[in-house]
């Protein structure tokens, strides 16, 4: 239950559950098998939600790898462990490691997902200038194109790693990788088609584990978990599919817990007659009498605008419509139907939780739950409910 005064000076407050965030990477790790680490994507500061706080947590429930996209992100995600108590834990930045960066990731204890042969040439002199060996993954493309080794790059490294060449000189690869494209379509051919084409790169990197599995790849079962599973999404209690007709997922999905809530206070009531216009360019016309409610929250916190006229909130436990056009700072609700008695001691509305969540939202806008979370403002208060 929230109070008024944890709004503090913010018209609206987001509520972390991080005791859910670490049940979600229970029940994702609970999938797989006892020698199957599963690591926690806390890529753009943990989803949106705040890496400083998600990561400490989940370290101390046993997760014992992370994943972060840049060298400025490890940097801080290093920071926060350390200041928990959990400074060895390793931290792989997925973008890679950029030309001048060698420095930075070996001060700290950072490890680089290789995505071409140019950071593996740069890697591998500068760790022999310097008689160390560096700690990374290799992230190979199966099929999506986008980061990893491309076929004639993989073939050149193949090929340059044989018979006693050894072009991964002063990299100690510990995980061959890849990332699944459709992995929250179970139906999809490409799935079974880059399962196919990672495991028969396998043989030729035998020192790495393997890692496939986003969160979807979990979902889609043992053949897809290897020795590492990075699931993100899901972490937060969101399927990678959204919302979803298909009963399997929809099972799924209801196992993960809704990890964020948002509440806005209500900024002010006001009777309204039929005929009224509510908001900028008077989109909505009211057909009776109504009274409603402005709430202070708007696109400026993350509220996309495309939801005026067809998102709900909750006041009091009654699900009401947001009307008119979302303002940089506000939204208006039609408390009409509330019991006069019940919206007068309401002062604040629920725009985010178990009745609406961030995937509900984006079905709405049209969205995915990732753009959902991610956009969450700096605007709005936060508080952490299980902070360790």
């Amino acid at each position: 239950m929230v109070s008024q005064h944890e709004f503090s000076t913010a018209d609206s407050l987001i509520t972390i559950d991080l005791d859910a965030i670490v049940a979600n990477w229970r029940y994702l790790d609970s999938l797989s098998s006892g020698s199957t680490l599963t690591a926690g994507v806390v890529k753009a500061n943990a989803y949106g939600l705040g890496a400083d706080k998600v990561a400490p947590s989940l370290a101390a429930a046993g997760c014992r790898l992370f994943f972060v996209m840049s060298l400025a992100e490890g940097i801080n995600l290093r920071a926060d462990l350390r200041a928990a108590g959990h400074d060895a834990i390793p931290i792989f930045c997925l973008s890679g490691c950029h030309a001048g960066q060698e420095p930075e990731f070996l001060h700290h204890g950072l490890s680089p997902v290789i995505n071409d042969l140019t950071q593996i040439a740069r890697l591998g002199m500068f760790a022999q200038r310097h008689d160390i060996r560096i700690p990374a993954a290799l992230h190979i493309d199966t099929g999506m194109s986008r980061l990893g080794l491309n076929d004639d790059e993989t073939d050149w490294l193949i090929e340059h790693s044989q018979d006693g060449a050894n072009a991964l000189e002063g990299i100690d690869l510990v995980y061959l990788m890849s990332h699944l494209a459709s992995a929250e379509d179970p139906d999809s051919q490409a799935n079974k088609q880059q399962l196919d084409a990672f495991r028969a790169l396998m043989p030729f990197f035998p020192s790495a584990k393997a890692s496939l599995a986003n969160s979807g790849g979990i979902l889609l079962g043992t053949d897809y978990q290897f020795d590492m599973t990075r699931p993100g999404i899901a972490l937060y209690g969101e399927h990678p599919a959204g919302t979803t007709d298909r009963a399997d997922q929809a099972m799924a999905a209801q196992k993960l817990r809704c990890a964020v809530t948002w509440d806005a206070r209500i900024l002010q009531l006001r009777q309204a007659k039929s005929g009224d216009a509510v908001g900028y360019g008077g989109t909505h016309v009211l057909t009776r009498d109504s009274l409603i409610a402005t709430v202070g929250v708007g696109y400026a916190d993350g509220y996309p605008r495309c939801l005026g006229g067809v998102a709900t909130a909750m006041v009091g436990g009654h699900k009401v419509p947001v009307i008119g056009r979302v303002s940089m700072d506000s939204l208006a609700l039609d408390v009409t139907d509330i019991p006069q008695n019940e919206i007068r001691a309401a002062v604040f509305a629920r725009l985010l939780g178990d009745e609406y969540t961030p995937g509900m939202m984006a079905n709405d806008a049209g969205t995915i739950g990732y753009e959902i979370l991610t956009g969450l403002g700096r605007r709005p208060a936060r508080r952490f409910l299980g902070d360790r």
